[in-house]
């Protein structure tokens, strides 16, 4: 006889079963690429919600720990461990009727200052990768992974920005992606991730009947010209004025239009085509419905065929896994087909 294949969550409350793992209803996970925090949803009902009331009481800045274990999954006797990571509990809904209880945690360090304090500082001749270590350290956190060039930056400047805000806003023009966990920092060149193999191949009979896949022309460009300041003129040489400076990379016919503070022409190049690169990313845009499956996650790369036009290889931005009574383990899953970047 083969047993039926399901879904069970531990959720840990500072590093301690409390009782929230068998009284959970539904969990839902949001694996993010880069940008934006992930985050997880715990919902108690009915009478499984009691507890709260009289034996245990969640507090916000607490720490949760969430793992999804799947019984049965691929082969009969399979037990898989998707540890969804920890988490910082910033949010808590009570609510009827019927009675619900819905706690909310962000994988980002939020009793500190890193979403909170904005700071000024000034940067000279320093690489991302060095901004980022120093952030690590500030805030206690373990790790920081690097995988990507490390080019200088002449000047930038953090001014009144979050260091969360800061390191996001240095990334993106950097055509670097920030992945924030709680005690860690992931800083990446997609067009690494995106050279990498294929972690899951999908074709329609795999999605549950709700997939969408749209391409664009509106937003994309072949190419960009951007502007840029150039060296200001010494003080002896009066009467002449610091010059604009414009540089191209790629070709039209769709040109997009940048103005950018860039200290030498290496830079400016960098930042149009990062820019470039990340709005053609919308170009072919999937998005659907499957049979949760813990290896898809957020960065990775799947395979869409046998769906004429719309094969090909997808990179993963979001991930949103679901377990639930009632639907067992489901995932949402959207993406972008890999296309060359400049």
């Amino acid at each position: 006889m083969v047993n039926a294949r399901y879904a069970t969550c531990e959720v840990l409350y500072d590093g301690k079963e409390v009782g929230l793992s068998d009284k959970l209803e539904d969990l839902s996970y949001t694996d993010n690429s880069s940008g934006v925090s992930d985050e997880v949803a715990l919902t108690f009902s009915g009478r499984d919600a009691d507890w709260l009331k009289t034996d245990f009481y969640p507090e916000k800045e607490h720490d949760l720990d969430v793992t999804i274990w799947l019984h049965n999954w691929k082969n009969d006797g399979d037990l898989l461990r998707y540890h969804c990571g920890k988490f910082t509990l910033d949010d808590l809904t009570y609510s009827g009727s019927p009675r619900q209880c819905v706690i909310r945690g962000v994988s980002v360090p939020a009793a500190q200052s890193f979403q909170t304090d904005p700071i000024s500082k000034t940067w000279k001749k320093v690489t991302l990768k060095q901004i980022a270590q120093e952030v690590v350290g500030k805030y206690g956190m373990s790790e920081l992974y690097y995988w990507g060039t490390e080019s200088v930056i002449e000047t930038v400047e953090q001014s009144m920005q979050t260091d969360s805000a800061f390191l996001y806003d240095i990334c993106e023009k950097q055509g670097m992606f920030l992945k924030i966990y709680k005690n860690s920092l992931v800083i990446f060149d997609k067009a690494i991730y995106e050279s990498r193999g294929i972690t899951a191949k999908y074709t329609e009979s795999d999605f549950d009947g709700n997939w969408e896949w749209n391409s664009t022309l509106n937003g994309t460009y072949t190419g960009a010209t951007i502007s840029y300041m150039g060296p200001k003129p010494e003080k002896r040489k009066k009467g002449v004025k610091q010059q604009v400076i414009e540089t191209t990379v790629g070709e039209g016919p769709r040109l997009l239009h940048i103005n950018e503070k860039a200290d030498n022409i290496g830079e400016a190049q960098r930042i149009a085509k990062a820019k470039i690169n990340t709005e053609n990313e919308k170009a072919v845009a999937i998005s659907f419905s499957a049979m949760g499956d813990p290896n898809v996650v957020a960065t990775c790369n799947i395979e869409l065929y046998g769906m004429g036009r719309c094969d090909g290889k997808y990179f993963v931005n979001k991930a949103t896994h679901q377990v639930s009574g009632s639907s067992g383990y489901t995932m949402n899953v959207s993406g972008y087909r890999i296309f060359d970047r400049l």
